[in-house]
C-alpha cells in the first residue's frame, strides 16, 4: 500500500492528472528525512518507510500542490479544498490538521487579493480556521503522547517536556491576517476585538502592541471626527 491508497486517493490521482504530471510530482516528492532512492517515494510501500500519520491527508494534498508544476498545481490545490471543506464541515478529521491547511491556503489567497473573489476567499477561510480556534489550542498546548512512549514513560516514570508540559502556542494565521483585513478596511474596533480574543486564547503575534497601537489609531480616528 503507498501512500496515495493510504489515503484513497489513487483513483482520482490517476484519473486527474496526467501521466507526465504524475512523473513530475512523484518524482519531486521528498519528505524530510528520508534518504534518496530510485523509486518515486509516493509509491513506496507505506509499511517500508517512515511515514507519518501526522502530515495527514490534507498536508500531503498541500505539499504536492506545492511541488506541482502547470496545470497540475492548480488541480491538486482544488481538490486540498475539497477535502478541507469536507473535513471542516463533518469535523471527523485531525484539528492540526485542517488549522494547518487553512493557514496554507490563506497565505495562498491574500498575495492575490487584486482579484475580489481571492480577497474574499482569503477573509472566509480566515473566519474557518478561527471559529475553532480555541479546540485546536488545546491541541497544540497538550499534544497527544504516542502510545509507545506513554507506556514507557509509564515504566520509567521519566516525564517528557513536550508531551507532559503545556506548550506555546503558535502564530494563528487567520487572526493575524483578518485583524490586518480588518484594519486597511477601517473597521478598527473589529480589529482590536479581534486580536483582543486571539491574545486571550494564548496565540503568539505580540497582540499587546497591536491592540495598544490600533487603540491608538481608534483614538485619533475619534479626535478627527469630531473637530470637522
Amino acid at each position: 500500500m503507498d501512500i496515495l491508497d493510504k489515503y484513497q486517493l489513487k483513483e482520482w490521482w490517476i484519473e486527474s492528472l496526467t501521466a507526465s504530471q504524475r512523473n513530475q510530482v512523484s518524482n519531486d516528492y521528498r519528505p524530510m528525512g528520508f534518504p534518496v532512492s530510485d523509486a518515486p517515494y509516493l509509491y513506496q510501500n507505506v509499511d517500508k518507510t517512515y511515514f507519518s500519520d501526522g502530515a495527514g491527508k490534507l498536508g500531503l494534498l498541500l505539499t504536492l500542490s506545492i511541488i506541482a508544476d502547470g496545470e497540475a498545481k492548480e488541480i491538486i490545490r482544488t481538490k486540498a479544498e475539497e477535502e478541507l471543506f469536507l473535513c471542516y464541515r463533518v469535523f471527523d478529521g485531525n484539528l492540526i490538521d485542517i488549522h494547518l491547511a487553512l493557514a496554507s491556503l490563506i497565505k495562498h489567497y491574500y498575495p492575490l487579493r487584486a482579484n475580489q473573489t481571492h480577497y474574499e476567499k482569503a477573509k472566509e477561510l480566515c473566519l474557518m480556521q478561527i471559529s475553532f480556534a480555541s479546540k485546536v489550542a488545546k491541541k497544540f498546548r497538550h499534544p497527544k503522547k504516542p502510545k509507545e512512549l506513554k507506556r514507557l514513560h509509564k515504566i520509567t516514570g521519566i516525564r517528557h517536556p513536550y508531551y507532559d508540559e503545556p506548550q506555546m502556542l503558535p502564530s494563528h494565521t487567520g487572526y493575524k491576517q483578518l485583524a490586518i483585513i480588518l484594519e486597511k478596511e477601517g473597521d478598527i474596533k473589529s480589529a482590536i476585538k479581534l486580536s483582543k480574543q486571539a491574545l486571550k486564547q494564548g496565540w503568539t503575534d505580540d497582540y499587546e502592541k497591536r491592540i495598544e497601537r490600533l487603540n491608538k489609531k481608534l483614538a485619533r480616528k475619534v479626535i478627527k471626527k469630531t473637530s470637522l
